[in-house]
């Protein structure tokens, strides 16, 4: 080390002595509701002049753009800015691809300003096409800046004033760099420099190390392992978390590579393919670490009628997962940028610029103050209390001793919310007997009913106008809803009710439904049934309220009377029908009401038998037995007593055959016995129901010689 930047160390030492220590901080709640008064309590020591900023520029923004004027006659395919403030005066520096110089501009004292005045420094010695990035540092008082240049780093210094034209001293050839493109500097705990590369034609990443003192000569190392970069090009060194992550565009691809260095920039980084994140001809990349957030912005290398050249990274997920990018436009006339500076901040507003190479310009985009608060800024000690009208999230910044060898600056950011949403929904109508549900949401801090219950849900049956009042982060939220209890229409089909055998019964469950349904799946008004079982309806009036019935349905016994059918009565003879049935009462054709009834003339006789509510009336023919013989047209051989077989009935017969016969005219029974007769049986099981074919032939037992043959047809019943 020199005597002179001795002597400037030790001046430098003795004037930070007159300082006292800072340290910045406050404390501000994390969430907020839009319209609630913020309060700050300021914890700083050692301060004594303060800038409080309420609605700071925010990169999570999106920036707005401009190009700048007082730059045309200085620029020559311009490819890298950066910017650096020397004490008040501001400075951004060029490099150029067509003409072997680099450009430096003078902003007066803010970065607002567009160029007052511009010169050119000359890079003779290195090749005016192949220069790239360019990086602009203060080390111990003294400014130096590097230029890269195929494999030449170039440094300028400056001495103790960015005015100054610097010296030139060249570090190169490097072996194993073939056009370095991309270019990064840092300082590592506030005592190691690094600087990181691309070799953007060697597809590899190289670490830059200064060591202590940025005038030492550097050490070059490949910190590409073997990763499978495509030409890397513009790059962009992030700390988060204590932890260094190196991101870097491969433009010959368009992906994007990530290196995780972990807690220093001397380990050896582990490369990530976050593959095309971008769309084609991706070029720049800039991460921002900003009041505790990174945030993330790319551009493309394209010509200006392309509507989208500046996108916005996204990492969902955090810095170490995937990424993707969501277009922003062309803000501020884009064309063919290659690479963002650093990013700087005046006041409220944050800056940061690319080079339009085609335009000979420069873009400069602003993350402005926003309007949302409604103290923008103060430079009390203590900042009076104001609100935000409007959600978002906010970055409230403090800079203490500002422009003071001591000057410390802290960011924290705050969440603004809305009243919480609250809706109960339109009023309502339910039915009675019934209950229905209010909800008031999730996410609430604190829930009140108007019923004083303190649950998210209610159950609700009465009608009446009900309230809620819910909270989050102390914004109050409220809704109220009216409720009405439709009355129902009473539906009922009838008591549960005992028929008659063969009788019908209707069901009628009453009037004025909107539309109901049976358990048979008829939708008709009324249902008639003439069976047992259990039978309901369900209604829905016009107000959609439902209602319900069922009855049982059931079968009273059936009146056991059989008249004998189909006899004969023979002359001076008599026939006594019977139609007993214990507890009923009967009433005959004549008018008799006994239960028998004795008849000496052929003919028709009928009996109506009641019982129970229920009434049944059956029928006997009688014939004249004058040597007649009767063949009954169907007989029914279920085993009730009642004309269970088919034979003759008539006088006694002798030498007697009857042979039966189905359709198909095969014979399924004969009998030569009078009274046995056919019991309806086939083969030793019951014939199937149906018509029947019969040949019988005879002799009169009490007229002998007399005999005759009958043909008919009988039917089977079951």
């Amino acid at each position: 080390m020199n005597i002179k930047r001795i002597l400037f160390f030790l001046l430098f030492l003795s004037c930070t002595r007159l300082y006292s220590q800072v340290v910045a901080d406050f404390t501000i709640p994390d969430t907020i509701c839009t319209n609630k008064l913020v309060n700050i309590t300021n914890l700083t020591t050692g301060g004594s002049t303060f800038y409080w900023s309420f609605c700071s520029g925010n990169p999570a923004t999106d920036p707005v753009g401009s190009v700048m004027n007082n730059t045309s006659g200085l620029l020559w395919g311009p490819a890298y800015i950066t910017i650096a403030q020397d004490g008040q005066n501001c400075y951004s520096f060029v490099t150029n691809h067509f003409k072997n110089v680099a450009t430096r501009f003078f902003h007066g004292t803010s970065f607002r300003n567009d160029p007052f005045s511009g010169n050119t420094i000359s890079l003779a010695g290195i090749k005016s096409d192949s220069t790239q990035g360019i990086q602009i540092k203060n080390d111990g008082g003294l400014w130096y800046g590097f230029i890269v240049s195929d494999d030449i780093l170039l440094r300028l210094d400056f001495g103790t004033s960015l005015a100054n034209n610097p010296t030139l001293t060249a570090s190169g050839p490097i072996p194993g760099v073939y056009s370095m493109h991309g270019l990064v500097i840092v300082q590592q705990d506030s005592q190691h420099w690094f600087g990181i590369t691309s070799s953007s034609l060697g597809n590899k990443i190289f670490r830059i190390d200064f060591g202590n003192n940025l005038a030492n000569i550097p050490a070059f190392t490949d910190i590409s392992n073997s990763f499978g970069f495509s030409h890397p090009g513009p790059l962009s060194l992030v700390q988060e978390g204590g932890k260094y992550y190196c991101f870097v565009v491969n433009s010959a691809n368009s992906t994007l590579s990530r290196g995780s260095f972990g807690s220093s920039l001397l380990n050896s980084p582990i490369w990530t393919d976050l593959g095309l994140v971008c769309k084609s001809d991706a070029m720049g990349i800039m991460l921002i670490r900003d009041c505790e957030q990174t945030n993330g912005f790319m551009s493309r290398y394209i010509y200006s009628d392309r509507p989208d050249i500046l996108f916005r990274l996204l990492m969902p997920q955090g810095i170490t997962g995937s990424a993707s990018t969501v277009s922003l436009g062309n803000i501020g006339h884009l064309d063919r940028p290659q690479q963002f500076s650093e990013l700087t901040r005046v006041k409220d507003t944050v800056f940061t610029f690319l080079c339009n190479q085609p335009t000979t310009s420069i873009t400069r985009l602003s993350f402005i103050t926003c309007t949302h608060s409604s103290i923008p800024s103060s430079s009390l000690t203590d900042p009076p209390p104001y609100y935000y009208d409007s959600a978002g999230i906010y970055n409230v910044r403090l800079t203490v001793n500002e422009g003071q060898p001591n000057q410390q600056n802290i960011c924290k950011s705050i969440v603004v919310v809305d009243k919480p949403p609250i809706s109960l929904g339109p009023d309502r109508t339910i039915c009675a007997g019934t209950s229905g549900f209010l909800d008031a949401g999730p996410n609430c801090d604190a829930i009140l009913w108007s019923t004083g219950e303190t649950s998210r849900r209610i159950e609700v049956s009465l009608s009446g106008i009900y309230w809620v009042q819910i909270s989050k982060f102390g914004c109050l939220g409220s809704d109220t809803v009216k409720l009405n209890v439709h009355p129902l229409i009473p539906t009922k089909i009838k008591p549960d009710t005992a028929i008659c055998q063969g009788e019908k019964y209707l069901l009628n469950p009453g009037t004025n439904f909107a539309s109901l349904i049976w358990s048979t799946g008829d939708t008709t008004p009324t249902l008639t049934v003439n069976s047992a079982g259990i039978y309901w309806v369900h209604t829905s009036d016009t107000n959609h309220c439902p209602g319900a019935d069922t009855v049982t349905i059931t079968m009273k016994p059936a009146i056991p009377v059989h008249l004998t059918h189909d006899t004969l009565l023979c002359s001076n003879a008599s026939v006594v029908l019977h139609a007993t049935v214990t507890g009923a009462t009967y009433e005959w054709q004549d008018g008799s009401k006994d239960s028998l009834l004795t008849i000496a003339e052929p003919g028709i006789y009928w009996v109506r038998v009641s019982l129970n509510g229920c009434a049944v009336k059956d029928t006997c023919i009688v014939h004249d037995c004058s040597n007649q013989i009767y063949f009954p047209g169907a007989f029914s051989p279920n085993g009730d007593g009642v004309n269970d077989n088919f034979h003759p009935i008539g006088p006694v017969l002798v030498n007697f055959t009857l042979r039966v016969f189905d359709r198909w005219g095969q014979q399924v029974f004969s009998t030569t016995n009078q009274e046995t007769g056919w019991d309806g049986k086939c083969k030793g099981g019951p014939c199937p129901m149906g018509e029947y074919s019969y040949i019988a032939t005879y002799e009169l037992g009490d007229s002998a010689g007399t005999s005759g043959k009958v043909r008919g047809t009988v039917t089977l019943l079951r």
